[in-house]
């Protein structure tokens, strides 16, 4: 390198060769011309770092970098790009800089030497390099392969999605560090694509000219207000540019990318013009694929939906015209290699709805006939279809034919398409033209309406709108009336081809019939029914017998079912009597099957009536409605009923599964706290069974593991401990967390179930992978069963796990509690001797001097904490200070020296004193504390002033139900009064007066309203006033409820915040995609 950087050799090539005559500009050179005539090597395997923009001068010359510089400095569009550099005093620097510029982006387009480039390069080092070789006006001595390299790696990764079926995605997207997506890339496009047709002066081939289309078609934007573009408009030019490289590769390959940009702009334009062309060339695809993408034709139903610019008679025959060229038999003839060419392929799948994949028995219906119909005229009519039988599919080829037959009038023929798109307008969220004329208006003398095409497509609509949950109820009669004008013409014009001329197809049949069944129920329509009903026994469709195909005996089934739905809501009696009286020629156990996962879908009330039926009377239902059901079922308001199904024998492992994760779903999102324990018993005998040996899967962890909490405040704390030991043994590591099973410990703790947490100790500490949260558990836990008084527990879990020859470091904290043998209410005065050399250990940490504190109080060592907290004040922030202060008062209550008047004006004196020399601040703890002194004066504070004491209280702020509050006289001196809603016992403001300190703090039940309230019962009932002590009992479990309530909602605000929250974020990463 040192002799590379003096000027006699900086002026030559690698091998001393002055490359001058090389790189002259006025003859033509071979694109590798520089390599082959110096046969040297390629500087970058002799500098692999060269690919990023700190080490670019490793690879070129002063002047590259300082180029570089300026660019990365300026807005990295194709402008920066036509700067050309100024030109060096040396010539022989500036044809070495652009030799090695070129020979780096030409190795690297070229696909040598990857492993030599460790550091993957940025679009704009690319860019850089490119901007240098043009600058010189060198880019001749890239080659047309290198040029379309460059243009489809920067096209590829302005892609805001990349699909990997497309033949024109470049393979350096993994070599370079960039993110998809770029749009500021696609004028880089433009440019190199100009320059290669401008340089190279030779045409663009297929995979430029797709990257150019792509890029042309990003200047095409209207902006809002404008309607069309002027023939001189520069996005016209664009437009019209792109579409003649569309033409030059429409060809090339079957992929939607190819055709749907430019198809798709068109559309978004919408002017007459565009429109024709859209449509001219749409039909010219869908006539020359077989297997066009479900995206194109989604287009084509735009289309014929639009309101806004309604389609000329010219391109409606146009379309026709495409749709009667799929029809001929030429193409079908086609069609039918392709399929046969599919399924001999190893990774072909027949395609199938979600529904399909869930019910795959489920019986067909009138959606499945229709996309049946869309399927005869494009085989990926729409994404996700159910498949069908042969006999169906042949049914709706010949259906097809006749819809869209040369003799057939062409309004006709386009009807017949307006109600296939119609059938596709809800899932395309499309609004829809006014329904075609009825057949009334259609006069069907002189022009009869023959096939099942319109009947079927109607009768889609119909029950597509009638349909949904609650839909099982009878219609209003304003939308009856209307249901009644559609179906029963439509009704005629059907059974009008029954004679004779055309023969009858069950397989379809059955399912129209069944549809004229359902909507006579909704509309209660009798004569309808019966006139359907004589057409079944006439053609024999109610006769069952033994029917070989699944197909057809479901829809034998959904059939028999459709009509004691028909009956029941003609007749006015309910399904059970329908049932029952109605001649079933069959299996009844499928017709009962198929009304059961009726309702499921309608009226989970009315189904689970059906399934309790068919347990009493001994039908076997299937599992799989039953199933739905079950889910269904785990809702906020009706989870309890699915409760029973989880016992069901029928009833495979994994449903059950389904089901319980369900209903804890809904514990989960409501964030309850309690439940029932009688179902709270039965939903842990399920996790039990279920899990006893098997690890449920990790995305069921989160609702599971919510529902131990809710078993243990619920009365089953110790099958909630089993289940969690029995899946700790059987799931990873990552299942269980510390803090869950601090959060257990703790609910463990509150609902005095002491005698489990060490179980939960032992699966912290069986669990080696994280010791410092072990350690940290095992301090919590023996804290919080010395606080509850579970002496001996807190011993245990002191030592566990410590042999007694270890010595094992103890935090202060620890420490004290060992010192006052974990007798943390109230130590012994002997036993506190140790806690000031021990808090010599950490005499500034304010929780360990709280602590300390504490316990010197309530081991009657008052004067010796007031010591600590006058030396330890500057390292206390006010709200510990007003903690340790209330602690000092509360001692006062524990003395046996002090009593009624004496006790209440000591503990005021020493309230003032703290509030003098500490800085103390009262809150509500303090009000508790004096209140409490105050009901121990038995011979001032009678039952009655106690009552008016608790009412002055509830003025204060304390809450009272509405429903237990009584009228209160006012302070008058007429015997009337002046009576209004006021506080529970209905005592005057002026019977006693107590001044409780002005606070702000918000009032919390836990730490406030029960133990004040708890203070009063316990006042009454020594007094002997039982009456007031029940309704303070009262008001405080009213109290408890609300305060549960009003936790459950703010955590579920919380979740929904969080779900939002999460909604938002995802949406802004898709919209940055695109």
């Amino acid at each position: 390198m040192l002799r590379w950087c003096q000027p006699t050799v900086r002026a030559l090539d690698v091998y001393g060769a002055s490359p001058a005559r090389l790189i002259g500009t006025s003859r033509p050179h071979h694109p590798n011309f520089i390599r082959l005539k110096l046969h040297t090597k390629p500087l970058t395997q002799r500098a692999s770092p060269f690919l990023d923009c700190k080490y670019v001068t490793r690879r070129i010359s002063n002047r590259i970098r300082a180029f570089s510089d300026e660019i990365s400095t300026k807005d990295h569009t194709s402008t920066a790009f036509s700067v050309v550099p100024k030109a060096s005093t040396d010539p022989a620097t500036a044809e070495d800089s652009t030799l090695a510029a070129f020979t780096t982006l030409s190795d690297f387009l070229s696909q040598k030497n990857k492993t030599s480039f460790p550091n993957k390069p940025s679009l704009d080092t690319l860019r850089v390099l490119y901007g240098f070789v043009k600058g010189q006006g060198q880019l001749r001595l890239f080659s047309p392969k290198q040029f379309t390299e460059l243009i489809s790696l920067f096209g590829t990764l302005s892609l805001p999605e990349t699909r990997d079926g497309l033949i024109y995605l470049s393979k350096l997207t993994p070599h370079v560090a960039a993110e998809k997506g770029d749009k500021e890339q696609w004028d880089f496009v433009i440019e190199v694509a100009r320059d290669k047709r401008k340089a190279l002066k030779i045409q663009l081939n297929g995979t430029d000219g797709f990257w150019l289309m792509r890029a042309l078609l990003t200047k095409v934007v209207l902006e809002e207000g404008e309607i069309s573009l002027s023939p001189d408009d520069p996005r016209e030019r664009a437009l019209s540019e792109a579409t003649k490289h569309y033409l030059r590769i429409w060809r090339h390959a079957y992929d939607v990318e190819i055709h749907l940009p430019l198809i798709q702009k068109w559309f978004d334009l919408g002017t007459e013009k565009d429109t024709a062309t859209l449509v001219n060339r749409l039909c010219r695809v869908l006539e020359f694929h077989v297997y066009p993408s479900s995206r194109l034709i989604d287009v084509l139903w735009r289309l014929i939906l639009r309101n806004t610019l309604p389609l000329v008679p010219a391109l409606k025959a146009r379309i026709l015209s495409m749709v009667t060229t799929r029809l001929s038999p030429q193409f079908v003839h086609t069609r039918q290699e392709h399929e046969e060419k599919r399924k001999r392929k190893p990774s072909f799948t027949p395609s199938a709805s979600s529904s399909q994949l869930e019910h795959p028995d489920q019986a067909l219906g009138t959606p499945d006939l229709s996309n049946a119909l869309g399927t005869a005229l494009f085989p990926t009519y729409s994404p996700g279809i159910r498949s069908t039988s042969p006999e169906i599919n042949h049914w709706a080829a010949e259906q097809a034919r006749q819809a869209f037959a040369p003799g057939l009038a062409p309004d006709m023929q386009w009807g017949n398409l307006l109600l296939l798109a119609i059938h596709q307008a809800e899932r395309l969220n499309v609004p829809t033209l006014p329904p075609p004329p009825q057949a009334e208006e259609e006069a069907p003398e002189a022009e009869p309406v023959v096939g099942d095409w319109r009947p079927v497509l109607v009768l889609s609509a119909l029950e597509r709108t009638t349909s949904g949950p609650g839909s099982a109820r009878i219609l209003a009669p304003n939308m009856r009336e209307s249901i009644q004008d559609i179906v029963r013409p439509l009704w005629r014009t059907w059974k009008a081809g029954d004679d004779g001329t055309r023969s009858l197809n069950v397989s379809a049949s059955r399912p129209i019939l069944a549809s004229f069944f359902r909507l006579a129920a909704k509309v209660v329509d009798g004569p309808l029914t019966d006139a359907c009903y004589r057409f079944c026994v006439k053609h024999d469709l109610f006769r069952g017998g033994k029917l070989a195909a699944a197909e057809a005996a479901s829809s034998w089934a959904d059939l028999n079912a459709a009509y004691v739905l028909a009956v029941a809501a003609c007749r006015g009696v309910g399904w059970q009597t329908a049932f029952e009286e109605t001649h079933i020629s069959g299996n009844r156990d499928e017709v009962l099957t198929t009304l059961f996962f009726h309702y499921v879908l309608t009226d989970l009330h009315i189904a689970h009536q059906v399934y309790t039926y068919a347990e009493q009377r001994g039908y076997q239902l299937k599992e799989k409605p039953v199933y739905a059901m079950g889910v269904a079922l785990a809702t906020p308001r009706t989870w309890q009923l699915a409760v029973p199904l989880l016992e069901r024998p029928g009833l495979s492992r994994a449903r059950k599964e389904e089901i319980l994760i369900a209903i804890l779903r809904v514990f989960q999102s409501e964030r309850r706290q309690y439940v029932d324990p009688a179902l709270a018993q039965r939903l842990g005998d399920a996790l039990w069974k279920l899990y006893e040996h098997i690890a449920p899967p990790n995305r069921f962890k989160y609702p599971i593991r919510f529902f131990f909490s809710i078993m243990i405040a619920s009365d089953q704390p110790a099958r909630a401990i089993t289940v969690v030991e029995a899946i700790h043994r059987n799931a990873p590591p990552s299942f269980f967390t510390t803090r869950l099973f601090l959060r257990l410990m703790r609910t463990l703790v509150r609902y005095r179930h002491l005698h489990l947490t060490h179980r939960v100790h032992r699966l912290v500490s069986t669990d080696a992978a994280d010791a410092r949260a072990a350690a940290d558990f095992r301090r919590k836990l023996t804290h919080s069963l010395a606080r509850a008084g579970a002496y001996s527990a807190a011993q245990r879990a002191y030592t566990f796990g410590v042999h007694p020859s270890h010595k094992v470091w103890r935090t202060p904290r620890e420490a004290m509690a060992n010192a006052v043998k974990f007798n943390a209410r109230s130590p012994s005065s002997k036993h506190t001797l140790p806690i000031i050399s021990i808090l010599s250990r950490a005499p500034t940490h304010p929780p360990t001097i709280q602590y300390a504190i504490m316990l010197l109080v309530r081991g009657r060592r008052v004067s010796a904490a007031r010591a600590i907290l006058k030396r330890s004040l500057p390292h206390l922030d006010s709200k510990t200070v007003t903690t340790i202060g209330n602690m000092i008062l509360d001692s006062l209550l524990r003395t046996h020296l002090l009593r009624n008047g004496r006790l209440v004006r000591h503990m005021m004196r020493t309230k003032e004193h703290l509030e003098r020399m500490y800085g103390f601040q009262a809150d509500r703890v303090t009000i508790n504390v004096i209140i409490n002194a105050l009901l121990r004066w038995r011979g001032v504070l009678d039952a009655l002033k106690i009552r008016g004491l608790f009412d002055h209280m509830v003025r204060c702020g304390y809450p009272a139900s509405q429903q237990r509050r009584r009228p209160t006289p006012e302070a008058d001196q007429s015997r009337g009064g002046v009576y209004g809603a006021d506080v529970p016992f209905g005592t005057s403001a002026a019977s006693l007066r107590v001044n409780v300190p002005a606070v702000d703090e918000k009032i919390s039940f836990e730490r406030h309203v029960r133990p004040l309230y708890k203070m009063f019962v316990k006042a009454f009932f020594v007094r002997g006033d039982t009456g007031a002590a029940r309704t303070v009992v009262g008001i405080m479990k009213e109290e408890e409820v609300r305060a549960m309530r009003v936790k459950q909602e703010q955590n579920q605000a919380r979740t929904a915040g969080v779900m939002r929250k999460n909604m938002i974020k995802a949406k802004r990463r898709r919209t940055d995609k695109q």
